[in-house]
This record gives structure tokens, C-alpha cells and sequence, in this order.
């Protein structure tokens, strides 16, 4: 199994393990930011005619329903005070543990911006039978769960958690 961690994280991938199987070789598995590398990873694999079964796409990094304005003010805010701009964005992610914090760059943060997610590829996937798994809480504040279960519902199974933050976690006790 493959793990891709998201924007600021590290080794995150046991959050999300009550939600999915992670256990084979065959699965390839992605938060947030994490979920573009490994949307990539799959289609790659199966380009080089590689097995891939099931790509679980936890809360993927899904901004092509915004405004360039939005992006640009995103990337301002980081060039601005990166420190504060990671604060911000952990505690809309749902303040995720300090263990799984790992300093994002820009560059990190201008790709998962402008990543336009490819419904010729996601078809791809399809024709070669990957299971593709798509895991959206509804109190996401990074993304906007509504547009991402609009658009991934076509390609796979969405998995969608009322009360879950970014993280895939229940805010309400």
C-alpha cells in the first residue's frame, strides 16, 4: 500500500484507517494534498500496466470550483507570514495532533491550488476497474464537500460524514 500525506502533514495515514482498507500492495491511498499524488500514482501504475485495485481519496484537494481571486489570495497569505497562514489552515483542518505536522512550501501549495482534477483520467481508472473511494466530511472548511461530492460521484463510491472535519474527524462530541 501507498500512502500520500496531505499539505502540512506527515505519516497521518492512521486517521484515516477506520475508514478504509490500506493493508495491500494493491491500493494506493491519499489525503488532501496526498490524494493528488496519488490520484497520479494510479494512473501512472496502470499506464505501465501495473495492478492497481482501490484508490481511496481522503478529503482530496479539490479547488477547481474557486476563483483565481481565492487562489491568489491564498498564495498572498502564505508569502506573507507562512507560520500564521499553517495555524489558520490546521485549525480549519480541525487542529490534527502536532505529531502529524510537517512544515508545507509554496510550491506544495500553488500545485494542490491549481490541480485540475481529470475526468478523462478518473474514466481511465474506471475502465481498468480500480475501485476509486472518496472520503468528504460535511463540515469541511478547507474544501467544499458539496462540489467534491458533485464531482467525484460519476467516478466512485462517495463516502460522505455529516459532523467530519478536513481531517475526517467528528467535531462534535
Amino acid at each position: 500500500m501507498k500512502f500520500f500525506s496531505g499539505f502540512c502533514f506527515q505519516n497521518e495515514q492512521e486517521l484515516f484507517a477506520p475508514f478504509a482498507s490500506m493493508d495491500s500492495k494493491y491500493i494506493i491511498s491519499g489525503f488532501s494534498y496526498g490524494a493528488i499524488k496519488a490520484f497520479n500514482e494510479a494512473f501512472n501504475q496502470l499506464k505501465q500496466n501495473k495492478r492497481v485495485q482501490i484508490l481511496n481519496l481522503f478529503s482530496p484537494a479539490f479547488f477547481q470550483n474557486q476563483k483565481a481571486s481565492f487562489k491568489k489570495a491564498q498564495i498572498l497569505g502564505f508569502k506573507k507570514d507562512s507560520s500564521q497562514y499553517i495555524k489558520t489552515f490546521l485549525s480549519l483542518c480541525g487542529n490534527p495532533h502536532v505529531c502529524y505536522f510537517k512544515k508545507g512550501t509554496l510550491a506544495e501549495l500553488e500545485e494542490l491550488l491549481f490541480f485540475e482534477w481529470s475526468e478523462e483520467k478518473l474514466k481511465f481508472l474506471q475502465t481498468h476497474q480500480v475501485q476509486i473511494n472518496i472520503f468528504i466530511g460535511g463540515e469541511d472548511k478547507i474544501i467544499s464537500p458539496q462540489c467534491v461530492r458533485d464531482f467525484f460521484t460519476p467516478f466512485g463510491i462517495v463516502h460522505y460524514y455529516k459532523f467530519f472535519n478536513h481531517c475526517l474527524q467528528c467535531d462534535r462530541l
